[in-house]
């Protein structure tokens, strides 16, 4: 209860703040230019990862019938691994701490942690089950564990940051099998990756 209060109320300081930086960069002006549109746009993202941290949903677009956002901080949980955070696009799926502080990191990433995280995420869970406890996708390779009906994200390695031999551990011909065709080159001079059989 008291954790629904607190996304309650967080939630709340970030639309006042959007709604705030809108009326103090544009007022009542109908007329804004699309250069001027997302330049607000990217700076407005910053801003709120800088102030509200990098577990928070933020979309903001103009339309015809003017400004609009969505703006929501992820659902956090306290537990025995530290704090948890719901994911914004898998409702099972939970982030430590310290996968998004690795994420941000090693991505350079400060702001919108969990969106960039859920897309990558998106291609990792169709490895699910080839490697015990890891997930992969193209830009690195989640650890996870499984608790009760959760699937729980520990960390993030990417791909720059394996050895050879984890390079093989993981990419193996079952995850290329998954890709879609326009990822696979032909030869191997434009490849970021050769498989075993096109050495010999």
């Amino acid at each position: 209860m008291l954790e629904d209060r607190e996304f309650q109320l967080k939630k709340a300081q970030i639309e006042n703040y959007v709604r705030a930086e809108f009326e103090r960069q544009f007022g009542h002006n109908s007329r804004i230019s699309v250069r001027k549109r997302q330049k607000f746009m990217g700076e407005l993202t910053r801003k709120i990862g800088e102030k509200f941290g990098k577990d928070v949903l933020c979309l903001i677009d103009f339309t015809r019938h003017g400004f609009v956002s969505v703006i929501s901080p992820a659902h956090i949980e306290s537990t025995d691994k530290g704090r948890l955070y719901q994911s914004f696009s898998h409702p099972q799926v939970y982030y430590t701490s310290h996968c998004i502080d690795r994420f941000s990191q090693r991505t350079q990433t400060t702001e919108n942690c969990i969106i960039t995280l859920d897309s990558y995420l998106t291609d990792a869970i169709l490895t699910y089950g080839i490697h015990d406890g890891y997930m992969v996708c193209l830009a690195g390779v989640f650890a996870y564990e499984l608790e009760e009906e959760r699937l729980i994200v520990k960390t993030y390695i990417n791909y720059e940051l394996l050895t050879d031999k984890q390079i093989e551990q993981f990419y193996g011909a079952e995850i290329f099998s998954m890709l879609n065709d326009d990822v696979v080159s032909d030869g191997s001079s434009g490849s970021d990756f050769v498989l075993s059989d096109e050495r010999e």
